[in-house]
């Protein structure tokens, strides 16, 4: 069996040292995440619509997976039987995939690098995949992170990413912290498609909502809600927790637990890259 390794993009690295610190601060709390069942819900759902759409390739075929994170969508495709790449730009997030994968034996080809242009003909990977997809990686918004990616496959490509958020508690402290939050995420998602008609054929979109309560303990909400929520440019992670905690009250139940509402609308967009 292969064995999983890492490998570092040699690119100039002063331009996002910012944005992966700020991920490594989260890896841990993703890490944790895989063991837990609505994580893995999520793989399994992942691997259920590729199978509905037509968009998994016959064995043996290589995958790629643009902002991996702690590698759980990657892994799930090893699990049945498709190697498996995986690019992100925290290295934190990379090690939490490479434990991963050591510890369920399963082999895992990793770099830690920005994805663009220049990241992917440094990597000469021209239609090199034949499945490129990417979760909720924010920088797969923009017009040529889109067309970089259709290029590396020679089959199918996969972007999800949410064209809505309801979060009650994310967005009162929010608000209570930077203001009113006023992102267009169906915007996004419209500028997405348009880039993907202009690289793709046999395009597809379908909109998935998913309304949800969840329930945290103190520590947990505290722990949730500043990794959401906190930046460089408010103060310490401690501060933050601190201010925080009253502002829970609101949303504590009887026995003592924090209720989150929460409804998230993703958009599911599939193609085959014109060649």
């Amino acid at each position: 069996m292969k064995d999983t390794h890492v490998t570092n993009v040699t690119e100039e690295i002063a331009t996002w040292l910012e944005e992966q610190k700020s991920w490594n601060d989260r890896s841990g709390f993703f890490v944790e995440l895989h063991d837990r069942d609505d994580r893995r819900a999520q793989v399994v759902h992942f691997l259920a619509y590729l199978k509905e759409h037509k968009l998994l390739p016959a064995l043996p075929a290589k995958t790629l997976d643009i902002g991996c994170g702690v590698g759980d969508y990657a892994l799930g495709l090893v699990k049945e039987g498709y190697d498996a790449t995986g690019i992100d730009l925290s290295d934190g997030m990379i090690e939490g995939a490479r434990s991963l994968a050591v510890k369920e034996h399963l082999p895992l080809d990793l770099y830690v690098g920005p994805w663009n242009e220049i990241t992917r003909l440094s990597l000469g990977w021209d239609r090199e995949f034949d499945l490129a997809y990417s979760f909720f990686c924010p920088v797969m918004f923009e017009p040529d992170n889109i067309r970089a990616m259709s290029q590396t496959s020679k089959g199918h490509c996969l972007l999800v990413a949410f064209a809505g958020r309801k979060d009650t508690i994310v967005e009162a402290l929010t608000n209570h912290f930077y203001g009113p939050d006023d992102f267009d995420w169906q915007a996004n998602i419209d500028g997405a498609l348009a880039v993907v008609n202009e690289v793709g054929e046999a395009v597809n979109v379908d909109y998935i909502t998913t309304p949800e309560e969840e329930y945290f303990t103190e520590e947990e909400a505290l722990r949730y809600f500043t990794m959401r929520l906190h930046s460089e440019t408010w103060g310490t992670v401690e501060d933050m927790k601190a201010e925080i905690k009253p502002l829970l009250e609101p949303y504590r139940e009887a026995d003592g637990r924090i209720k989150n509402t929460t409804e998230d609308k993703v958009a599911w967009i599939s193609w085959a890259p014109k060649q």
